[in-house]
């Protein structure tokens, strides 16, 4: 369920909004077409109605069964995941029209159970992973400039160092994705433990589904290191048959030539495919974070200014 319902539009009546979803072709055409279509989610301007029924559809897809039996009572909707979701809508609809009434405890509340969801012990593992990603990198560069035989250290030592590299960023896009998620649970399970909240929204300071600097990094460079990668790969195996045709003799690499080129389509095919699902997880990002967008004052709306 949660599969289909992430991938709703944002209005369920009107997708005039969002522009088809990109084909599948060339990585340039990829990128443009998941930019365009999360400036869509983030800028639509959906009525009223429209924006309640996406919001109701995304967060009941997001919540787990136990978080909507818990909340059900409070909509007055004991019944199926469907009619769940109809009573979210217009609990959130009554909000979107007429602004969410003021609640004492409310802000003060939400930082208490934000203070309590930071998940330290992972933040701190996830920054140790990223630092040993960049202590590798330096030792890497710096022992390259002192090599007498480059293509020899590289093979020697950059090999295991640039390993560790890229073992540390994928662990530590591992434990920043698994803080934000149970970040994400704790403050949801708080949403769901008081009546109305999910209709007036979370007002945190920062908002769900907030990533941290792992995820941020891997998502970044992943693509393109495998772009990169795909692209010497079929340049070098090319080459290599070149040179052997021209020569009319095998030279060095010769039989590693096939095995180049095919492994540099597979790594543009993983390129493509990880800018593709990079662009999904964003749309589906953009669209929780509206969802449990806050209507009331926010945190920094309660706080006199700065003299």
């Amino acid at each position: 369920m949660r599969a289909v319902w992430d991938d709703v539009p944002m209005s369920s009546t009107s997708p005039r909004h969002l522009p088809p979803r990109a084909s599948s072709g060339p990585l340039t055409g990829v990128l443009f077409g998941q930019a365009a279509r999360l400036r869509a989610v983030v800028n639509a301007d959906l009525l009223p109605r429209e924006r309640a029924a996406a919001d109701a559809l995304v967060l009941t897809a997001w919540l787990s069964a136990a978080q909507r039996e818990r909340y059900a009572p409070s909509l007055r909707a004991p019944g199926s995941v469907e009619e769940f979701a109809e009573r979210l809508a217009d609990e959130r609809r009554v909000v979107l029209e007429e602004g969410a009434d003021p609640v004492a405890d409310e802000v003060g509340a939400a930082a208490e159970a934000e203070r309590g969801a930071r998940q330290i012990p992972l933040r701190l593992l996830e920054g140790a992973l990223l630092l040993g990603a960049l202590v590798c990198v330096v030792l890497t560069v710096l022992r390259s400039l002192d090599a007498a035989d480059l293509p020899g250290h590289l093979a020697a030592e950059a090999a295991p160092l640039l390993g560790g590299m890229l073992l540390c960023l994928v662990l530590a896009a591992v434990v920043g994705a698994v803080a934000t998620r149970r970040r994400d649970r704790a403050l949801l399970d708080w949403a769901v433990s008081r009546p109305g909240q999910l209709g007036r929204g979370l007002p945190l300071r920062r908002p769900l589904q907030g990533e941290s600097a792992g995820p941020v990094v891997l998502w970044s460079l992943g693509p393109a290191l495998l772009l990169g990668a795909g692209v010497l790969a079929i340049v070098a195996g090319a080459a290599v048959l070149l040179l052997s045709l021209m020569l009319r003799a095998e030279i060095v690499a010769t039989e590693q030539a096939p095995a180049l080129l095919i492994g540099g389509v597979i790594a543009l095919v993983a390129a493509t495919a990880a800018v593709y699902l990079g662009g999904r997880r964003r749309e589906r990002r953009a669209r929780r974070v509206r969802a449990s967008e806050s209507i009331g004052p926010s945190p920094l709306d309660e706080e006199p200014p700065a003299v």
